[in-house]
């Protein structure tokens, strides 16, 4: 089976967390607008890092996200297959389904919105596509944030700031005051604890599993 996939409508705002969260991620008052530029741009970048880590299909325009977005996706089936595995999850509406030209209704379709899984539908049983096209417009990922992935990605901010404001190959530091004044630096040599090949900590994504798509060949 082939597929493509287009944005129609992208969302509006890719980041995960409001511009208060993020001004509590980086310890700061709820009114305090001072680094609002820089916790902007963080909150996008991290946001993208986790769809990307989630493996969220993207059409290679616009950067993958969990927010909300309106897509259209067509499949080329030649094997008759009984369900069609979207490329978006969380699905929030199906606006339009036809297989070979002909337009579906429910109950000639059946949709799995967290799994993002289109079953083919005949007389109220379960039945397999047709081969040929199939093209299925939809609504998917969140317009409200759900708070456990806006609790992980406010602790991926955290872990970000918390990175830029020092040297991670900083050990351990001390600091001798007595007579004078003495500072010891210990450096990390070779692999940073806790480093990975992605941006996003391993701990960070262990809290995103439900959010994270599986490869289909």
């Amino acid at each position: 089976m082939r597929q493509s996939f287009t944005i129609v409508t992208p969302a509006p705002d890719l980041s995960l967390l409001t511009i208060q969260q993020l001004r509590a991620a980086a310890g700061l008052d709820d009114g305090d607008t001072s680094r609002d530029a820089e916790l902007t741009a963080l909150g996008v970048a991290i946001s993208t890092d986790i769809a990307a880590a989630c493996n969220v299909a993207t059409d290679g325009q616009r950067p993958p996200t969990l927010r909300s977005e309106a897509v259209t996706e067509t499949f080329w089936s030649y094997d008759k297959p009984l369900e069609m595995f979207l490329s978006r999850r969380f699905v929030s509406a199906v606006t339009a389904v036809s297989e070979q030209g002909s337009a579906l209704t429910v109950p000639d379709y059946y949709l799995n919105a967290d799994a993002g899984l289109l079953l083919r539908g005949q007389s109220g049983l379960p039945w397999c596509w047709r081969d040929g096209v199939v093209s299925v417009s939809y609504t998917a990922g969140f317009a409200t944030v759900p708070p456990d992935l806006a609790a992980a990605a406010s602790d991926f901010a955290r872990i970000r700031l918390s990175s830029n404001s020092r040297d991670p190959l900083v050990k351990s530091e001390s600091i001798e005051v007595p007579d004078v004044r003495s500072t010891k630096v210990d450096y990390w040599v070779g692999a940073l604890p806790g480093a990975t090949s992605g941006p996003v900590p391993p701990e960070i994504m262990m809290r995103l599993s439900r959010f994270t798509n599986v490869s289909i060949a």
